[in-house]
């Protein structure tokens, strides 16, 4: 299996499990590998800082690790910075935080990463929701990538493949019914195994992605939804490791 959606690194707001428990994590529920990203990354100044904590700290494991680069487009040197993460850190995505780093996905500056990423055979990520809201008490209330936004996004680039992290179930449905042929999402955020269940009867099974959004979310409780979820052993194969696969161009 794959998990397309693992984060490490210090979450200022409250303690959360790290390279151990990740590992113990995957291990436990047959996950080979994992591409991972940096939760430094989305709080300090240059996220480039948070993607270099994040190689040195997965280095003794990277055959169980790809490196999904944090970038924002309003930062100076990202370019610089994208191409280091190529061809240094082997990184097959980009992640953008809209939210939490304050820019626009529609923005023209936006665009130009995008695009730079995409000629470098990258996948670009948008993590929609990153925490539940109801989580975050006594501090500033960061909202999710509102799903019209996320589909007018998929709309401005549909030759680039997108991927939405944290959806909730029924958002993507507002991205395209049918769904746009770039679009691919994870069930990081889908809280049942209905939800599962009910997904697979709404989208092709090829664009669904196993993600845990580890250490933030519950690493069990998405396996289990998986493992447990009424759906076929194709679509359960496709979802844990088969569509990732094909997006990472890897085995």
């Amino acid at each position: 299996m794959i998990d397309f959606n693992a984060k490490l690194g210090h979450f200022p707001y409250r303690p959360v499990e790290g390279l151990d428990a990740l590992l113990c994590a995957m291990d436990r529920h047959g996950v080979g590998r994992a591409v991972v990203s940096s939760l430094d990354a989305v709080f300090y100044l240059n996220p480039q800082d948070g993607n270099d904590g994040l190689v040195r700290m997965i280095a003794p494991h990277r055959d169980r690790f790809l490196v999904s680069a944090v970038l924002r487009p309003d930062f100076a040197g990202w370019q610089d910075d994208l191409r280091r993460c190529v061809e240094e850190y082997g990184a097959k995505c980009v992640l953008l935080y809209p939210q939490y780093h304050r820019y626009d996905l529609l923005d023209e500056a936006t665009g130009a990463l995008v695009a730079a990423a995409d000629e470098r055979g990258m996948v670009v990520c948008v993590q929609c929701w990153l925490e539940d809201p109801r989580r975050q008490f006594n501090r500033e209330i960061i909202p999710p990538v509102e799903p019209a936004v996320m589909k007018a996004f998929v709309e401005a680039h549909p030759a680039v493949r997108m991927v939405a992290l944290g959806l909730r179930f029924g958002e993507p449905d507002v991205v395209g019914a049918p769904l746009p042929d770039n679009f691919h999402f994870d069930i990081s955020n889908y809280e049942s195994l209905r939800d599962l269940e009910l997904a697979m009867e709404r989208f092709p099974e090829d664009r669904v992605l196993f993600g845990t959004n580890f250490p933030l979310y519950n690493y069990e409780a998405n396996a289990e939804k998986l493992a447990r979820g009424n759906i076929t052993a194709r679509q359960r194969s496709a979802i844990g490791s088969g569509n990732a696969a094909r997006l990472l161009g890897i085995e």
